[in-house]
């Protein structure tokens, strides 16, 4: 039996933390933008601007989408609104697997980096089992604060979120104004990117991942006071605060680290955190390590948000099993789909673990792949559906809102393509499973179809 949301529960400054944390901006920061380093080198600042610029775009679109749309299905919801049930079920059935295999991804985020970085920065001892304990720590955290109640887990995020983001700031005020002969207008210029464009273009592929869950909003379309402006609003401004803040921490510790030296950069394990060590000593370097911590468990909040209220939706409307639309009595929160959920990614992570090796760093490359898969595929279909979705309402499509759509999905496809530019067992082993993952909810939707809801339309908001 489904239950109910609880409504008009949410404002503005709730809804937009859910998708700032859903970037995990601290650990974002001083890590994932690592991998558009590799490339963009000591031009990873303009790397970062281009890929902010792809994501407002995104983030445009969404925004005129959700003016028509909201719900708990978010971009399941969207697409079914613009293309029918069965091409909905199949942008659900997508975005469980990108939100299941990103929830493993933070899991390993502390399960096997933080081992590590005790051990190469702070050169502490730690034993090789201590993965695992961390594992079950962090999505059982997530799990905790997103059952108790969404008011109650976004107050975290908002408090979290902005703590973290303070900290990096203030962190790279100090380097950039502390070495004053550091600073340069050089790193906006694709002078030092390796192959001059062609490298700044391979970096804008790998920053863009950094802004993964700006649209972390979405589902919260049931819970949110005027929802059709309130949650496109914040997806909006989720991706300029999001995007100022990525450029000025690209800058910072790039001309901190030092522009011509950004190949060591890239291969450094949290090169944020190395930096912060050097230039500001030990307590900095702590301070900062515990907000990386905090930005990640904060990420396991959001996304069990996020994920729990999409596959509660599907199960509403009968493309899941119907249990998984049950509301708990106290706390109003999609408790089972949430258990699932976070069962289901503790699963995946401690299986790959082992079975992939590498002391955990394959397992993390693995889940990292599959989830920027979904999420790419997902927003694709979900950006397509922007005119169709105003011509269904009688409104003029506009050359706008086609531009739009064309310009975003053609870059997001460049981005599915650059995922697989490194070519290793992790990144094979993903494209195979997301393939499998793809088939197999063709068939299941196929099969399912008579007993969905062929014309659903959202709870009013």
């Amino acid at each position: 039996m489904s239950g109910q949301l609880k409504k008009d529960t949410l404002v503005f400054r709730e809804v937009l933390f859910q998708g700032i944390a859903a970037s995990a901006p601290a650990g974002a920061a001083v890590a994932t933008l690592t991998g558009s380093a590799a490339f963009a080198l000591g031009s990873l600042p303009l790397a970062t601007v281009v890929a902010f610029v792809l994501v407002l775009m995104n983030a445009i679109v969404i925004n005129r989408i959700s003016e028509h749309v909201a719900g708990a299905g978010g971009y399941y919801e969207y697409s079914k609104q613009g293309f029918g049930i069965a091409v909905g079920s199949f942008v659900g059935w997508t975005y469980i697997i990108y939100q299941v295999f990103a929830l493993a991804f933070i899991g390993l985020s502390i399960a096997v980096f933080v081992p590590a970085l005790l051990s190469s920065v702070f050169n502490l001892n730690v034993p090789g089992w201590l993965w695992f304990p961390l594992l079950i720590l962090t999505e059982g955290f997530g799990f905790l604060i997103s059952y108790l109640g969404i008011k109650g887990s976004l107050r975290w995020a908002t408090v979290m979120g902005t703590l973290e983001i303070l900290v990096v700031v203030v962190i790279g005020l100090v380097i950039v104004l502390s070495h004053p002969s550091i600073n340069t207008a050089s790193v906006f210029t694709p002078q030092y990117a390796q192959g001059g464009i062609s490298g700044v273009a391979l970096g804008v592929l790998f920053a863009y991942t950094a802004f993964a869950g700006y649209g972390g909003a979405t589902p919260l379309g049931e819970e949110t006071k005027e929802a059709k402006r309130t949650v496109g609003r914040a997806v909006i401004f989720t991706s300029v605060i999001l995007g100022l803040f990525f450029i000025f921490a690209a800058y910072a510790f790039t001309v901190g680290w030092g522009p011509s030296n950004m190949g060591s950069y890239a291969n450094a394990l949290v090169p944020g955190i190395t930096l912060t060590l050097q230039d500001l000593g030990p307590v900095a370097a702590i301070v900062i390590t515990v907000f990386y911590i905090n930005s990640i468990l904060t990420d396991a909040v959001v996304f069990t948000n996020s994920a729990s209220r999409v596959i509660f939706s599907m199960g509403r409307d009968k493309v899941l099993p119907s249990r998984l639309s049950a509301v708990h009595d106290v706390h109003k929160t999609p408790h089972i789909s949430a258990i699932v959920t976070v069962i289901a990614a503790t699963a995946v992570a401690a299986i790959s673990v082992p079975l992939l090796g590498g002391g955990g760093f394959n397992a993390f490359l693995f889940t990292g792949v599959v989830s920027t898969l979904g999420t790419l595929l997902v927003h694709m279909i979900v950006n397509a559906a922007l005119p169709v979705i105003r011509r269904k309402r009688n409104l003029p499509m506009g050359i706008l809102n086609i531009a739009l759509a064309v310009i975003t999905i053609a870059a997001l496809m460049y981005v599915f393509y650059g995922t697989f530019i490194s070519i290793s067992t992790p990144v094979i082993v993903a494209a195979y499973l997301f393939a499998a993952w793809s088939i197999v909810g063709i068939i299941y939707i196929l099969a399912r179809r008579s007993r969905t809801i062929e014309v659903v339309q959202a709870p009013a908001v």
